[in-house]
């Protein structure tokens, strides 16, 4: 569907679009906001309200979008020009809650938290797996942070189910933890670019059913 906003009547129409069809009104229930650091923030897909106040309160600078951009989605379009309106960065980066990220992935995360201006609010839908998946790459490549003390993919308070499929990127960490007690000297974009096997990993992975079950169709996590 294509989305006009700059008609009344379009914008109504985006409006609600974005809040039925693209479940934001979930967000004006559980918001799912939480401070990484000083200068990094995650949560759920924001309402263009939520927006506006949390970027006046922390002098937002950057948001980072992880569902990616799409001309398609009115929720983006509304996004894109609230963040105009704001003086803010957008930068959309699509990423997937559900498969094992190749090196090329995993060195993208890295620049991008290079490159961008501070302080950086990142969101996917629900604030739970993708903003996961970047808090801990945040915490690790920005911080220096070890992989296994980020402690950013939890069910409580972020809502991460790590039995569903969403848990192959906490399997794929957890392969690197594991390779680098055997060699103290490794980083984790080398073993993703030159040593990790991702299709044995992903092979390896095992979600549950009832898990998967509740991520996927009880809650409709992308």
């Amino acid at each position: 569907m294509k989305f006009n906003l700059k008609t009344p009547w379009g914008r109504l129409l985006a409006w609600w679009y974005a809040m039925l069809f693209e479940h934001n009104f979930t967000n004006l229930i559980r918001f799912n906001f939480h401070r990484i650091s000083e200068e990094a923030f995650r949560s759920s897909q924001p309402t263009m309200w939520q927006m506006r106040r949390m970027v006046k309160k922390h002098g937002i600078k950057t948001i980072l979008n992880l569902k990616g951009a799409n001309e398609k989605s009115a929720y983006w379009l509304f996004e894109r020009e609230q963040c105009a309106k704001l003086g803010v960065t957008l930068v959309d980066v699509k990423i997937a809650s559900r498969s094992i990220p190749d090196g090329g992935r995993i060195r993208r995360a890295k620049e991008v938290f290079e490159s961008i201006e501070y302080p950086v609010w990142m969101h996917c839908k629900a604030g739970a797996d993708r903003a996961g998946i970047y808090s801990t790459l945040y915490l690790h490549f920005r911080k220096g942070v070890p992989i296994e003390q980020t402690d950013q993919l939890r069910l409580w308070p972020y809502g991460h189910i790590r039995h569903s499929r969403a848990g192959k990127i906490d399997h794929y960490l957890a392969q690197f933890v594991a390779y680098r007690k055997e060699h103290p000297e490794a980083e984790l974009l080398d073993w993703a670019e030159n040593i990790a096997d991702c299709d044995r990993i992903d092979k390896s992975f095992v979600a549950g059913g009832l898990a998967s079950f509740i991520n996927d169709y009880v809650l409709r996590r992308e």
